[in-house]
């Protein structure tokens, strides 16, 4: 994917999750949004299922005063009538919910693209007009767009394409279209080695001499990294044994949040919980599922608990020796691990400059509550590789059974994908 494609998919990614989360007015920045990802499963104060589906049932509060179309027949309220007829006759035009969204949606995007995405505009149902009719956006309806991506030029009926994928056409998102720049060869030299006696005399106080005699074998002793540790927290660092104890783990757990029951259960619960945490204040500002891909095994235990399934999950991971919180913990750190041990050196860049706070100056043409957004993805970058070298040098030693389980459930476990970002 290259850098144009990526940059057009984050601010769609912006929009949709401005729709999600509603205004703000208070400014923040990304470690505003540290505590948000930080789950403690000893303290947690979680609503039952009977709150989560009292809060988020649907409400109708209006009253359309009929039921049928043969209610509006004969003795139908008259000055329920003449009042919404008065309505459909004003000029006045009521805002539409996302309409803004859209608007600075657009003014972030360069002209050039507008033929990628009016077509598609327009076939919003109730798509504002406004919108509609903005210079740029109402001379692309019905139009195909006419910058097409060289490796699509010859498909057969490629006008017939759906205007929602017209995003497809746009060369930058093929590989191949930034051309790469030709960098100096450099020329390997053979650098000159000095004896130097102070060197390896500190070699043999590290190395004992017989170790370099032939047949020489390392006596096995067992030391930190094959012993469990005790009573894990979210604080405790990891060893190779509680990893491949989790790992173990990993068939058991998967099959039962797979079970179809299950599986629609979690997910519903986890929709609730999470309109739950934005009507509570908390994380109102994080897109949805957010939370969910950072921490997923400590989420899945929440919601087994709001599920009262919680025994179900703990008899599994108990025959491992973990309570129900120890896995969590284990799970989560071991991900975050696996994270940052295939970390690309852009992402690590990426990191240190949210940390720093490079990125939280405001932005020109973006709202409030789409700059909380992005903070909010920020923190969660920053989370979701939140592991210590301890951890990393321990999942090395146990990274191919581990990354054998993700790749045989296509890199997605319990319901949640686990991407090396």
């Amino acid at each position: 994917m290259t850098e144009m494609s990526l940059k057009i998919r984050k601010i769609f990614s912006c929009m949709m999750v401005a729709m999600i989360t509603g205004a703000v007015s208070a400014e923040a920045g990304v470690a505003d949004f540290a505590d948000f990802f930080v789950i403690d499963l000893e303290n947690d104060d979680l609503p039952s299922l009977t709150e989560l589906e009292a809060l988020t049932a649907e409400k109708d509060n209006y009253n359309k005063n009929y039921g049928s179309f043969y209610d509006l027949q004969g003795d139908f309220d008259r000055d329920f009538y003449v009042m919404t007829a008065e309505y459909g006759s004003r000029e006045k035009r009521i805002k539409g919910e996302s309409e803004d969204l859209y608007l600075e949606f657009l003014a972030m995007t360069p002209k050039k693209y507008y033929q990628y995405l009016g077509p598609m505009l327009f076939e919003v149902p109730n798509m504002s007009e406004k919108i509609l009719n903005l210079p740029g956006i109402k001379e692309t309806k019905n139009k195909f767009p006419t910058r097409i991506a060289p490796q699509l030029k010859d498909v057969e009926n490629l006008e017939f394409m759906s205007p929602a994928l017209y995003f497809l056409l746009m060369p930058e998102a093929w590989p191949g279209f930034y051309q790469n720049i030709e960098q100096p060869q450099r020329i390997p030299y053979k650098p000159k080695v000095v004896y130097d006696k102070d060197f390896y005399a500190a070699i043999k106080k590290l190395v004992k001499p017989e170790k370099f005699m032939p047949g020489y074998q390392e006596e096995n002793k067992l030391g930190k990294s094959d012993l469990r540790t005790l009573h894990p927290d979210k604080n405790s660092v990891l060893t190779a044994a509680d990893i491949e104890a989790f790992v173990t783990t990993i068939d058991a757990v998967d099959s039962w949040a797979k079970k179809p029951q299950n599986e629609f259960w979690l997910s519903r619960v986890g929709i609730m919980l999470m309109t739950y945490e934005h009507q509570q204040g908390i994380g109102k500002y994080v897109p949805a599922g957010l939370k969910d891909l950072v921490n997923p095994c400590a989420r899945l235990v929440q919601k087994a608990r709001i599920l009262n399934k919680e025994l179900e999950l703990a008899s599994i991971v108990a025959k491992e020796g973990f309570t129900l919180n120890e896995w969590a913990y284990t799970c989560d750190k071991t991900i975050k691990a696996y994270r940052l041990a295939n970390v690309r050196a852009e992402v690590v860049t990426a990191i240190r400059e949210y940390k720093r706070g490079i990125y939280d100056g405001k932005i020109t043409g973006m709202s409030p509550y789409t700059q909380n957004a992005r903070f909010a993805i920020m923190q969660s970058i920053i989370q979701a590789h939140n592991a210590p070298l301890r951890d990393v040098l321990e999942f090395k030693k146990n990274r191919q059974d581990f990354e054998q389980k993700l790749k045989k459930r296509g890199y997605h476990l319990f319901g949640y994908p686990i991407n090396r970002y």
